[in-house]
Protein backbone atom coordinates (compact mmCIF):
# COMPACT_ATOMS: atom_id res chain seq x y z
CA UNK A 1 0.00 0.00 0.00
CA UNK A 2 1.31 3.53 -0.68
CA UNK A 3 2.15 5.88 1.76
CA UNK A 4 -0.05 9.02 2.35
CA UNK A 5 -0.10 12.21 4.48
CA UNK A 6 -0.22 11.02 7.62
CA UNK A 7 2.00 8.12 7.49
CA UNK A 8 4.87 11.09 6.11
CA UNK A 9 3.49 13.57 9.63
CA UNK A 10 4.19 10.61 11.61
CA UNK A 11 7.50 9.66 10.70
CA UNK A 12 8.78 13.31 10.39
CA UNK A 13 6.86 13.74 13.64
CA UNK A 14 5.00 16.66 12.46
CA UNK A 15 0.92 17.24 11.77
CA UNK A 16 -0.45 16.31 8.46
CA UNK A 17 -0.70 19.88 7.89
CA UNK A 18 2.83 20.42 8.37
CA UNK A 19 3.36 18.30 5.34
CA UNK A 20 0.78 19.78 3.26
CA UNK A 21 2.91 22.85 3.77
CA UNK A 22 6.21 21.58 2.67
CA UNK A 23 4.49 20.22 -0.31
CA UNK A 24 2.90 23.16 -1.26
CA UNK A 25 6.09 24.90 -0.66
CA UNK A 26 4.23 27.43 1.54
CA UNK A 27 7.51 29.76 2.62
CA UNK A 28 6.76 29.90 6.50
CA UNK A 29 8.02 26.50 7.28
CA UNK A 30 11.32 26.16 9.08
CA UNK A 31 14.21 25.03 7.51
CA UNK A 32 14.81 22.28 9.96
CA UNK A 33 11.27 20.76 9.69
CA UNK A 34 11.25 21.45 6.26
CA UNK A 35 14.38 19.12 5.82
CA UNK A 36 12.90 16.54 8.27
CA UNK A 37 9.73 16.02 6.18
CA UNK A 38 11.43 16.18 2.68
CA UNK A 39 13.43 13.31 4.34
CA UNK A 40 10.31 11.45 5.22
CA UNK A 41 8.83 11.84 1.85
CA UNK A 42 11.46 10.16 0.16
CA UNK A 43 11.63 7.27 2.21
CA UNK A 44 8.24 6.63 2.08
CA UNK A 45 8.25 7.58 -1.68
CA UNK A 46 4.75 8.86 -0.95
CA UNK A 47 3.46 11.05 -4.05
CA UNK A 48 0.90 13.59 -3.64
CA UNK A 49 -2.78 13.55 -5.00
CA UNK A 50 -2.15 16.69 -7.06
CA UNK A 51 -5.29 15.66 -9.10
CA UNK A 52 -7.78 15.91 -5.63
CA UNK A 53 -5.83 18.64 -4.42
CA UNK A 54 -6.36 20.37 -8.34
CA UNK A 55 -9.85 19.54 -7.63
CA UNK A 56 -10.46 21.10 -4.38
CA UNK A 57 -8.51 24.31 -5.46
CA UNK A 58 -11.37 24.74 -8.46
CA UNK A 59 -8.49 24.00 -11.00
CA UNK A 60 -7.21 21.13 -12.63
CA UNK A 61 -4.53 22.53 -14.52
CA UNK A 62 -6.12 20.85 -17.77
CA UNK A 63 -6.43 22.77 -21.01
CA UNK A 64 -9.11 21.55 -23.62
CA UNK A 65 -7.96 21.48 -27.33
CA UNK A 66 -11.00 20.79 -30.31
CA UNK A 67 -10.36 20.83 -33.41
CA UNK A 68 -12.65 19.30 -36.70
CA UNK A 69 -10.06 16.81 -37.32
CA UNK A 70 -6.41 15.84 -35.52
CA UNK A 71 -5.76 13.51 -38.41
CA UNK A 72 -5.22 17.00 -40.41
CA UNK A 73 -1.56 17.36 -40.73
CA UNK A 74 -1.92 21.78 -39.92
CA UNK A 75 -4.23 20.71 -36.60
CA UNK A 76 -1.66 18.35 -35.48
CA UNK A 77 1.16 20.53 -36.04
CA UNK A 78 -0.92 23.74 -33.86
CA UNK A 79 -1.85 20.77 -31.42
CA UNK A 80 1.66 20.36 -30.50
CA UNK A 81 2.40 23.42 -30.49
CA UNK A 82 -0.14 24.60 -27.78
CA UNK A 83 0.71 21.43 -25.66
CA UNK A 84 4.19 22.93 -25.92
CA UNK A 85 3.55 26.31 -24.61
CA UNK A 86 1.22 25.15 -22.29
CA UNK A 87 3.61 22.78 -20.74
CA UNK A 88 5.50 26.17 -20.14
CA UNK A 89 2.78 27.54 -18.09
CA UNK A 90 2.01 24.12 -16.10
CA UNK A 91 -0.90 22.87 -18.32
CA UNK A 92 -1.61 19.97 -19.46
CA UNK A 93 -2.96 19.55 -22.70
CA UNK A 94 -6.22 17.23 -23.38
CA UNK A 95 -7.32 17.13 -27.35
CA UNK A 96 -9.90 15.91 -29.08
CA UNK A 97 -11.51 15.73 -32.45
CA UNK A 98 -15.34 17.14 -33.38
CA UNK A 99 -15.55 15.91 -37.11
CA UNK A 100 -17.07 19.15 -37.82
CA UNK A 101 -20.17 18.00 -36.85
CA UNK A 102 -22.41 19.90 -35.12
CA UNK A 103 -23.91 18.21 -32.74
CA UNK A 104 -20.81 16.53 -32.19
CA UNK A 105 -19.45 20.11 -31.35
CA UNK A 106 -22.55 21.28 -29.37
CA UNK A 107 -21.91 17.26 -27.29
CA UNK A 108 -18.23 18.51 -26.56
CA UNK A 109 -19.23 21.85 -25.26
CA UNK A 110 -21.89 20.32 -22.99
CA UNK A 111 -20.16 17.74 -21.78
CA UNK A 112 -16.18 17.33 -22.37
CA UNK A 113 -15.85 20.94 -20.80
CA UNK A 114 -17.60 20.47 -17.65
CA UNK A 115 -15.43 20.23 -14.57
CA UNK A 116 -12.54 18.40 -16.41
CA UNK A 117 -10.62 21.41 -18.16
CA UNK A 118 -9.94 25.04 -16.93
CA UNK A 119 -10.80 26.41 -20.06
CA UNK A 120 -11.20 25.68 -24.09
CA UNK A 121 -9.16 26.18 -27.49
CA UNK A 122 -12.07 25.52 -29.90
CA UNK A 123 -12.16 25.59 -33.71
CA UNK A 124 -15.81 24.75 -34.26
CA UNK A 125 -16.53 23.98 -38.06
CA UNK A 126 -20.75 22.93 -37.60
CA UNK A 127 -21.72 25.51 -34.66
CA UNK A 128 -22.63 28.93 -36.51
CA UNK A 129 -22.62 32.29 -34.20
CA UNK A 130 -26.20 31.95 -32.88
CA UNK A 131 -25.94 28.36 -32.40
CA UNK A 132 -22.52 28.57 -30.25
CA UNK A 133 -24.45 31.43 -28.08
CA UNK A 134 -27.25 29.11 -27.50
CA UNK A 135 -24.64 26.32 -26.10
CA UNK A 136 -21.89 28.75 -24.64
CA UNK A 137 -19.07 26.79 -23.03
CA UNK A 138 -19.34 26.34 -19.08
CA UNK A 139 -15.38 27.43 -19.27
CA UNK A 140 -13.43 30.18 -20.11
CA UNK A 141 -12.94 30.02 -23.95
CA UNK A 142 -10.70 30.95 -27.20
CA UNK A 143 -11.60 30.43 -30.68
CA UNK A 144 -8.85 29.72 -33.13
CA UNK A 145 -9.84 30.21 -36.97
CA UNK A 146 -12.34 32.26 -38.74
CA UNK A 147 -15.22 29.92 -38.53
CA UNK A 148 -17.01 32.21 -36.01
CA UNK A 149 -16.44 36.23 -35.82
CA UNK A 150 -17.54 36.99 -32.75
CA UNK A 151 -17.33 39.99 -30.18
CA UNK A 152 -18.41 37.07 -27.42
CA UNK A 153 -15.34 35.13 -27.53
CA UNK A 154 -11.65 36.22 -27.92
CA UNK A 155 -10.86 34.54 -31.25
CA UNK A 156 -7.13 33.80 -33.27
CA UNK A 157 -6.64 33.89 -37.21
CA UNK A 158 -4.76 35.20 -39.52
CA UNK A 159 -6.35 37.32 -42.34
CA UNK A 160 -7.47 34.69 -44.61
CA UNK A 161 -8.95 37.00 -47.29
CA UNK A 162 -5.46 39.02 -47.34
CA UNK A 163 -3.34 35.82 -47.28
CA UNK A 164 -5.21 33.91 -50.75
CA UNK A 165 -4.59 37.50 -52.25
CA UNK A 166 -1.28 37.46 -51.84
CA UNK A 167 -0.63 34.23 -52.75
CA UNK A 168 -3.36 34.45 -56.23
CA UNK A 169 -1.11 38.05 -56.39
CA UNK A 170 2.34 35.87 -56.63
CA UNK A 171 0.84 33.68 -59.33
CA UNK A 172 0.02 36.74 -61.48
CA UNK A 173 3.35 38.08 -61.00
CA UNK A 174 4.72 35.08 -62.33
CA UNK A 175 2.87 35.50 -65.48
CA UNK A 176 -0.02 33.54 -64.91
CA UNK A 177 -3.57 34.21 -65.76
CA UNK A 178 -5.31 31.32 -66.18
CA UNK A 179 -5.81 30.54 -62.76
CA UNK A 180 -8.05 27.88 -60.92
CA UNK A 181 -8.89 27.98 -57.28
CA UNK A 182 -9.11 24.75 -55.17
CA UNK A 183 -11.06 24.18 -51.90
CA UNK A 184 -13.63 26.06 -52.15
CA UNK A 185 -17.20 24.61 -50.52
CA UNK A 186 -20.65 24.55 -51.86
CA UNK A 187 -21.77 26.11 -48.87
CA UNK A 188 -20.42 27.78 -46.19
CA UNK A 189 -20.27 25.81 -43.93
CA UNK A 190 -16.46 26.43 -43.83
CA UNK A 191 -15.81 29.92 -42.90
CA UNK A 192 -12.42 30.41 -44.42
CA UNK A 193 -13.10 28.68 -47.44
CA UNK A 194 -15.04 31.42 -48.23
CA UNK A 195 -12.87 33.82 -47.18
CA UNK A 196 -10.13 32.60 -49.26
CA UNK A 197 -12.13 32.49 -52.19
CA UNK A 198 -12.74 36.44 -51.70
CA UNK A 199 -9.13 36.91 -51.85
CA UNK A 200 -8.64 35.44 -54.64
CA UNK A 201 -11.51 37.19 -56.70
CA UNK A 202 -9.63 40.78 -55.37
CA UNK A 203 -6.82 39.83 -56.72
CA UNK A 204 -8.29 38.96 -60.10
CA UNK A 205 -9.96 42.42 -59.91
CA UNK A 206 -6.65 43.95 -59.18
CA UNK A 207 -5.13 42.48 -61.87
CA UNK A 208 -8.20 43.06 -64.49
CA UNK A 209 -8.24 39.61 -64.83
CA UNK A 210 -11.67 38.55 -65.47
CA UNK A 211 -13.23 36.27 -62.76
CA UNK A 212 -14.31 32.90 -64.94
CA UNK A 213 -16.44 30.17 -62.16
CA UNK A 214 -15.39 27.14 -64.57
CA UNK A 215 -11.86 27.36 -62.62
CA UNK A 216 -13.23 27.11 -58.98
CA UNK A 217 -12.58 23.83 -58.56
CA UNK A 218 -15.04 22.57 -55.37
CA UNK A 219 -13.88 20.01 -52.97
CA UNK A 220 -16.03 20.27 -49.89
CA UNK A 221 -13.25 18.55 -47.63
CA UNK A 222 -9.55 19.32 -47.21
CA UNK A 223 -7.59 16.18 -48.36
CA UNK A 224 -5.64 15.12 -50.29
CA UNK A 225 -8.36 12.89 -51.83
CA UNK A 226 -10.33 15.82 -52.94
CA UNK A 227 -7.80 17.69 -54.02
CA UNK A 228 -6.89 14.85 -56.52
CA UNK A 229 -10.32 14.59 -57.38
CA UNK A 230 -11.00 17.85 -58.32
CA UNK A 231 -8.07 18.49 -60.12
CA UNK A 232 -8.64 14.99 -62.42
CA UNK A 233 -12.66 15.99 -62.95
CA UNK A 234 -10.77 19.52 -64.26
CA UNK A 235 -8.26 17.94 -66.73
CA UNK A 236 -10.90 15.19 -67.84
CA UNK A 237 -13.74 18.39 -68.54
CA UNK A 238 -11.10 19.66 -70.81
CA UNK A 239 -11.04 22.74 -68.42
CA UNK A 240 -8.03 24.63 -68.76
CA UNK A 241 -5.37 26.17 -66.40
CA UNK A 242 -1.94 27.87 -65.85
CA UNK A 243 -1.59 27.56 -62.19
CA UNK A 244 -3.73 26.73 -59.29
CA UNK A 245 -4.10 28.57 -55.81
CA UNK A 246 -4.78 25.60 -53.32
CA UNK A 247 -6.26 26.59 -50.06
CA UNK A 248 -4.26 24.19 -48.32
CA UNK A 249 -1.07 21.88 -48.64
CA UNK A 250 -3.15 18.71 -48.16
CA UNK A 251 -4.99 19.66 -51.37
CA UNK A 252 -2.25 20.95 -53.26
CA UNK A 253 -0.15 17.32 -52.55
CA UNK A 254 -3.40 15.78 -53.96
CA UNK A 255 -3.38 18.29 -57.01
CA UNK A 256 0.65 17.30 -57.47
CA UNK A 257 -0.25 13.59 -58.00
CA UNK A 258 -3.22 14.47 -60.43
CA UNK A 259 -0.56 16.37 -62.41
CA UNK A 260 1.50 13.87 -62.29
CA UNK A 261 -1.00 11.15 -63.27
CA UNK A 262 -2.01 13.30 -66.24
CA UNK A 263 1.71 13.96 -67.90
CA UNK A 264 1.89 17.44 -66.11
CA UNK A 265 4.82 18.97 -64.90
CA UNK A 266 5.10 21.14 -61.70
CA UNK A 267 5.72 24.11 -62.24
CA UNK A 268 6.48 24.21 -65.79
CA UNK A 269 3.54 23.14 -66.80
CA UNK A 270 1.26 24.18 -63.96
CA UNK A 271 2.10 26.30 -60.77
CA UNK A 272 0.70 25.57 -57.58
CA UNK A 273 0.92 27.57 -54.56
CA UNK A 274 -0.96 26.87 -50.89
CA UNK A 275 -1.57 28.24 -48.21
CA UNK A 276 -0.46 26.29 -44.24
CA UNK A 277 3.24 25.79 -45.35
CA UNK A 278 3.11 22.51 -43.59
CA UNK A 279 6.72 20.85 -43.00
CA UNK A 280 5.91 18.14 -45.85
CA UNK A 281 5.32 21.27 -47.87
CA UNK A 282 9.11 21.40 -47.91
CA UNK A 283 9.51 17.92 -48.86
CA UNK A 284 7.27 17.40 -51.67
CA UNK A 285 8.55 17.27 -54.50
CA UNK A 286 8.56 19.85 -56.05
CA UNK A 287 8.41 22.09 -52.55
CA UNK A 288 5.32 23.77 -52.35
CA UNK A 289 4.99 27.62 -52.98
CA UNK A 290 3.10 28.54 -49.50
CA UNK A 291 1.96 30.94 -46.84
CA UNK A 292 3.16 30.45 -43.65
CA UNK A 293 1.32 31.13 -41.00
CA UNK A 294 3.11 32.35 -37.41
CA UNK A 295 1.88 28.79 -35.70
CA UNK A 296 3.72 29.21 -33.15
CA UNK A 297 2.42 32.69 -32.24
CA UNK A 298 -0.88 31.39 -32.81
CA UNK A 299 -0.50 28.71 -30.21
CA UNK A 300 1.15 30.98 -27.92
CA UNK A 301 -1.68 33.80 -28.37
CA UNK A 302 -4.35 30.87 -27.86
CA UNK A 303 -2.91 29.84 -24.67
CA UNK A 304 -1.71 32.99 -23.03
CA UNK A 305 -5.60 34.45 -23.86
CA UNK A 306 -6.83 31.83 -22.01
CA UNK A 307 -4.97 31.56 -19.14
CA UNK A 308 -5.74 35.24 -18.52
CA UNK A 309 -9.44 34.54 -18.71
CA UNK A 310 -9.04 31.31 -16.44
CA UNK A 311 -7.19 34.14 -13.70
CA UNK A 312 -9.51 36.86 -13.93
CA UNK A 313 -13.23 35.69 -15.90
CA UNK A 314 -13.69 38.83 -17.04
CA UNK A 315 -11.40 39.82 -20.19
CA UNK A 316 -12.43 41.95 -23.20
CA UNK A 317 -12.64 39.53 -26.30
CA UNK A 318 -10.95 40.81 -29.31
CA UNK A 319 -10.36 39.14 -32.87
CA UNK A 320 -6.82 38.57 -32.99
CA UNK A 321 -4.72 38.93 -36.11
CA UNK A 322 -1.83 36.52 -36.73
CA UNK A 323 0.85 37.18 -38.79
CA UNK A 324 1.99 35.00 -42.05
CA UNK A 325 4.53 35.28 -44.82
CA UNK A 326 4.92 33.92 -48.07
CA UNK A 327 7.37 31.00 -48.53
Amino acid sequence: MSANIHDVAKLAGVSPRTVSNVVNDFVHVRPATREKVLRAIEELNYRPNISARRLRQGRTRIIGFAVPELSQPYFAELCELVEFVAQEHGYTVIATQTGGEKEAERKFLREFSSHIVDGLIFSPMGLQKPELYKTPPSVPTVLIGEQISSSKYTSIAIDNVRAAQDLTRHLIEQGNTRIATLGAYHTDLYRSSRLRLEGYRNALDEAGLIFDPELVLYTDQFSRTAGREGVTAALQQGIEFDSIVCFTDVLAFGALRALADAGKRVPTDVALAAIDDLQEAEFSVPSLTSIRPNKRRIAEQAVNSLLELIASNEQEPQNIEIDYSLV
